[in-house]
């Protein structure tokens, strides 16, 4: 079978076809479903983005892309270093679909998750471990004026080495009980909920996203909505030579 394409190709078609397709894709779907993709995008930020590091569980790798998605925060970057990164769709729940994923992958060991902090760092993002270790701080003081890359690590044994040197701060969650870690995916929801939480109270200014690119989500999401929207991005990718003949298209989503 062919290669599934990127979507994220629609936004290199040029800025008339872009538009033709656009209102093409508006014409499928209703006034009610529109106003939604609306609203949704008004909430959406990047302020608080998260990163994976090496969780390969099914279930917790889909649990939490689907706290990100109803949190509303939109960037996903998957560090694969060592183990792949194989959501559940039962669990995720098509969450994946309305997300931008960031995949790092074939470095050696510990390489992927260095370039992916920098790139992140270089951005204007702290970066934030949770940990159990005694120079964390609760999350009420973790400061959201700069922008904040979240990282959780594998299942086993946590956040490797790199990207525990690597981060600006790291937090804890008080567990009085004799289990002294929690589940990754109910730590991710616990950690997320409150910083999304004083977020959205106005700890951060400009949280939400740019409306350009809010134009382009709700271009890539009006043309996944049906077989029809998928046809029509794919022929207009085909007609501007930026699809081979015969590409499946949204296949798995790797936005």
């Amino acid at each position: 079978m062919p290669q599934t394409i990127d979507p994220r190709l629609l936004l290199q078609l040029p800025a008339d076809r872009r538009a033709h397709l656009f209102a093409q894709l508006n014409g499928l779907v209703t006034p009610q479903r529109l106003q939604r993709m609306d609203a949704v995008l008004a909430a959406r930020t990047a302020h608080i983005t998260v990163v994976f590091e090496d969780v390969y569980h099914p279930h917790n790798a889909s649990a939490v892309l689907r706290t990100c998605e109803c949190l509303g925060l939109q960037d996903v970057h998957v560090v694969e270093d060592e183990k792949s990164f194989r959501p559940a769709r039962r669990i995720a729940r098509g969450s994946a679909r309305w997300l931008t994923m960031h995949r790092w992958a074939g470095g050696d060991a510990g390489a992927d998750v260095g370039e992916c902090l920098r790139s992140l760092r270089e951005q204007g993002y702290s970066i934030l471990a949770t940990s159990p270790a005694e120079d964390a701080v609760p999350l009420d003081e973790v400061s959201l004026e700069k922008p904040l890359a979240v990282c959780f690590g594998t299942e086993e044994t946590g956040l490797s080495p790199a990207a525990f040197a690597a981060a600006d701060v790291r937090v804890t969650i008080p567990t009085p009980g004799f289990t002294r870690s929690l589940n990754v995916s109910v730590t991710a929801a616990l950690v997320l909920y409150h910083l999304a939480g004083r977020l959205r109270e106005g700890e951060a200014a400009g949280w939400q996203l740019p409306a350009a690119r809010c134009d382009d989500l709700r271009l890539m999401w009006l043309a996944d909505e049906s077989r029809s929207s998928r046809g029509l991005a794919r022929e207009a990718l085909r007609e501007a030579g930026l699809l081979p003949p015969q590409t499946p298209f949204f296949r798995d989503r790797p936005r």
